[in-house]
């Protein structure tokens, strides 16, 4: 019976509140994308979707430095945390688009996700 006690009153809903996440792109060297990726592992709720090497035509290593993207999944409370702990690492490294989870999902070919 003590179960009972405790119980919801009827007709309360439980206010369960799901973070909302977002997707970032982070250019950053070569060299360097492991160093921002392991900082990143340090801010709550941040990850690393994926990387991928941006090639360029006419881009060697004579040239011009290989470079990677970054897309960071992060909830939108920890943006500047994000931003601030990647100039620290690098502060050369360059943001692109903030999309949201939805955004991201159909740009990676996903219809229903999210």
């Amino acid at each position: 019976m003590a179960y009972a006690a405790y119980r919801d009153p009827p007709g309360a809903t439980p206010a369960v509140r799901e973070t909302t996440f977002h997707v970032l792109d982070v250019t950053v060297a070569s060299v360097d994308a492991c160093r921002v990726r392991r900082a990143l592992a340090g801010c709550a709720g941040v990850g690393v979707l994926r990387c991928e090497p941006l090639l360029h035509a006419n881009a060697s290593c004579e040239h011009a430095t290989p470079r990677v993207r970054l897309m960071v999944r992060l909830p939108l409370s920890s943006y500047a945390d994000v931003l601030h702990c990647v100039l620290a690492c690098v502060p050369d490294g360059e943001f692109g688009a903030l999309s949201s989870w939805c955004a991201h999902l159909r740009r990676c070919g996903v219809a229903h996700g999210g």
